[in-house]
């Protein structure tokens, strides 16, 4: 059924989006017992809950199947501390690293509920980009990417698209890139909104032509071609509120983490 494809997505992320929801009402109700281990009826409440936020309908299968997957999860869960794989090091640190960001995007969250972001915060911070961008000559670059795993894979896609092949398409055969279904098509970016190693190559690239040898950035390697390159064209400010609410969230984390520094004793 697609709908499972969605549910918990990711546990963490569904007890920071939703909190606690169904607890008042569900907090001593079992959903069912696995293996003597209950799995509580507001789990299943809150991930009903998620799927309805992606349009799904409140029915007695969906609420059948969430439970289906949340029983077969616990299943999964004890087979795996039954093999000792959860006192494993590695496992202790990816644990450690999801308790720490969750927590991270609760203060964030409960910081935000008490201080929302105001118009006039995406106002000022929408003049003060246009401000900096006026000051210089910009250009965009409309660019597309193909990514692959192996340098031998890269070096063989570039020998492809020289003998003919659409970037396009061998994109859309050879990409392990989420923009392989647009054909690596990225959109329009300013170059300090891409890598520099990259970046650094598309400035130098003329319209239609694909980089020279591959692009490595961390494990993966990067083949670039610049489709169309333009003046930079400054963006009304209701199209930019959701850039400009990233900006403002990152500024206000900013000067949360400097208060907390000061504050703290580092030895």
């Amino acid at each position: 059924m697609r709908f499972l494809s969605n549910f918990l997505v990711c546990a963490l992320g569904c007890a920071v989006s939703l909190s606690f929801f169904g607890a008042a009402h569900a907090a001593d109700t079992s959903l069912a017992v696995v293996n003597g281990v209950a799995i509580a009826a507001r789990v299943l409440e809150r991930n009903v809950a998620a799927n309805l936020a992606q349009g799904q309908k409140d029915t007695p299968e969906l609420r059948a199947a969430l439970k289906q997957e949340l029983i077969a999860r616990e299943l999964m869960t004890q087979e795996a501390q039954k093999r000792g794989l959860d006192k494993l090091p590695t496992t202790q640190e990816a644990l450690l690293d999801m308790r720490q960001n969750l927590l991270i995007e609760l203060v964030l969250n409960d910081e935000f509920n008490k201080i929302p972001v105001t118009q006039t915060e995406l106002k000022d911070e929408y003049d003060r980009q246009v401000k900096l961008l006026k000051a210089g000559d910009l250009n965009q670059y409309q660019i597309s990417m193909i990514v692959v795993e192996s340098e031998a894979d890269a070096r063989a896609v570039l020998a492809a698209s020289r003998a003919g092949q659409a970037f396009d398409a061998l994109a859309k055969s050879r990409s392990i890139d989420p923009s392989k279904d647009q054909g690596g098509a990225l959109g329009w970016v300013l170059p300090d909104q891409i890598a520099p190693p990259i970046s650094n190559v598309v400035v130098n690239l003329a319209p239609g032509a694909v980089s020279v040898a591959p692009i490595q950035m961390g494990r993966m390697w990067h083949l670039v071609k610049l489709d169309a390159k333009r003046p930079f064209q400054v963006p009304g400010f209701e199209e930019s509120k959701n850039l400009l609410q990233n900006a403002v969230v990152q500024t206000r984390r900013s000067a949360l983490l400097k208060t907390l520094l000061d504050a703290a004793v580092l030895k």
